[in-house]
């Protein structure tokens, strides 16, 4: 009975979805009036003159772009107690970023952004029980994420989003929830893994949701707990993988070796800023569905026009396919002109759908190569491909000219799962990979004058996981940084055991 009601729900939303990113101009336009309406009356909206905003232009002239240290200040006034300061109320969840580029940020969480996730977890799953109706609700439905141990902060509660949403979960959908509320509080990532991996593997799980590289170490521990080969013969009704964090294109592979190609993958675009913002709602294409009705108003900077004194601000309606943009946030948590520092790329206007195109902070740009995070996934899933090799994690660094090298160039460091036969043609890839596509690259590597060859170093096995450990950065919404600054370079050299340099 559950099932039906959930795929007849499934049915109608999906189609919602589709129509709204068909045209999310009226959609989007009732987001803004909203949220001028709920902050003009506190301290931002008269800082900002909010009252006297009636459309986008308004609205880019009165709130200018800004990153989190321009905002810090009215944040730490929320939380430590005061009331309207950028949203009616008090704000009584703090969010504590992953800080995959930088330092902690703590992120205001209303409970309309908590009650927007889980209409956003519903749009998650709808597509997949829209088209197959795996009946998930017959079974168990794995989550992975954060600690939901909270810590007091006065009368507010700071910790991981993940976790914060998880505490949220609607009382009636906990029974079908594992591995539960007391595993989900354990503040330990490898506590948490040991006690999920013990109680799931006796339970009929037909959904797995987290970050891909940490659901990938989960999935290999439930087959070394339980002797299976694969996921299937652990949980044979398995159907649906909602994942999101980070690209999944590099651990996409090792991921269906574990469950089966027949298992339905989702990806999703979430920011501890706005909560669930993009659903992938065919698997045949990687493009995401923009969620438009959900308390968020969206703009997009191209990136191009980042360092421009007054960058062109766009609304969703005025995006092109093919052009990288900078993603901004209007929430209703009162987060708002926020660069969160993220770009995607729009691959169809027809309906509006697109692709996380990676960190603006993983960008290698030390000799004007501008090589970004999504270029480096690529390029590494290429020289995969082409020497029939798997990596299992990788970061790369910037090498600068010295006494030893007249030329810099770029240095990656790779896990791998299965070593190439010839690392120097797995370089040669990545190299061919990145030229291919990007004209400021190939200029400076033309003829080696501008940039080296890139530099391979092969990493003991486990090596990125001891320094996530040795960082504190194990599980939940951390990831391993794509690009090394030279501190965390230092840092990683100094923890791991690197082989013999090749290149």
């Amino acid at each position: 009975m559950i099932n039906a009601v959930v795929r007849k729900l499934a049915v109608a939303r999906l189609a919602e979805l589709r129509a709204l990113a068909l045209d999310p101009r009226d959609a989007q336009e009732r987001v803004l009036n909203s949220l001028l309406a709920r902050a003009y009356n506190t301290v931002f909206g008269r800082d900002h003159a909010l009252h006297r905003v009636g459309n986008h232009r308004d609205w880019t002239r009165a709130v200018p772009l800004r990153d989190y240290d321009a905002v810090a200040s009215y944040f730490d006034r929320a939380r430590d107690g005061e009331a309207d300061v950028c949203w009616p109320g008090h704000t009584r969840y703090w969010a504590i970023s992953s800080g995959t580029t930088s330092g902690e940020k703590y992120l205001p969480v209303s409970m309309e952004t908590i009650r927007g996730n889980k209409q956003g977890g519903f749009d998650a799953i709808a597509p997949c029980v829209a088209a197959r109706d795996p009946k998930l609700f017959s079974g168990r439905l794995l989550f992975l994420g954060g600690s939901t141990k909270l810590r007091k902060h006065g009368e507010n509660w700071i910790g991981d989003n993940t976790g914060i949403i998880t505490l949220h979960i609607p009382h009636l959908l906990r029974r079908w929830h594992t591995p539960g509320q007391s595993v989900a509080g354990l503040p330990t990532w490898e506590d948490k893994i040991a006690r999920a991996v013990e109680i799931s593997s006796r339970q009929d799980v037909r959904m797995l949701s987290g970050v891909p590289s940490w659901m990938v170490i989960f999935s290999e521990k439930v087959l070394q707990h339980t002797g299976k080969s694969s996921l299937k013969e652990v949980w044979p009704n398995l159907g649906l993988f909602v994942h999101g964090g980070m690209s999944f294109g590099p651990y996409r592979e090792r991921f269906l070796q574990l469950a089966g190609s027949d298992v339905w993958c989702t990806d999703t675009y979430s920011a501890s800023e706005g909560g669930m913002l993009g659903v992938q709602d065919d698997p045949e294409d990687p493009g995401m569905l923009p969620l438009v009705d959900q308390g968020v108003f969206f703009e997009f900077v191209p990136v191009a026009e980042l360092e421009k004194d007054s960058p062109t601000r766009l609304t969703l309606s005025e995006v092109e396919t093919g052009v990288e943009y900078a993603v901004v946030l209007n929430t209703d948590s009162g987060i708002f002109g926020y660069l969160v520092g993220d770009s995607v790329r729009f691959t169809n206007t027809r309906p509006y759908r697109f692709v996380f195109a990676g960190r603006l902070k993983h960008t290698l740009n030390a000799f004007g190569e501008h090589v970004s995070g999504g270029e480096l996934d690529r390029a590494v899933a290429a020289g995969c491909k082409a020497t029939n090799s798997e990596v299992e994690e990788y970061a790369v660094a910037t090498q600068y000219p010295s006494s030893d090298r007249s030329v810099g160039g770029h240095v990656y460091y790779i896990e791998f799962r299965r070593e190439p036969a010839d690392i120097d043609e797995f370089a040669k890839q990545i190299d061919v990979a990145i030229m291919a596509g990007n004209e400021d690259y190939t200029a400076h590597r033309e003829q080696g004058y501008g940039m080296a060859t890139p530099v391979v170093r092969a990493v003991q096995p486990g090596s990125f996981y001891a320094w996530m450990k040795a960082r504190g950065r194990l599980g939940g919404q951390n990831k391993v940084p794509r690009v090394l600054t030279p501190e965390l370079e230092h840092d990683f050299v100094n923890n791991v055991r690197l082989n013999e340099p090749v290149a």
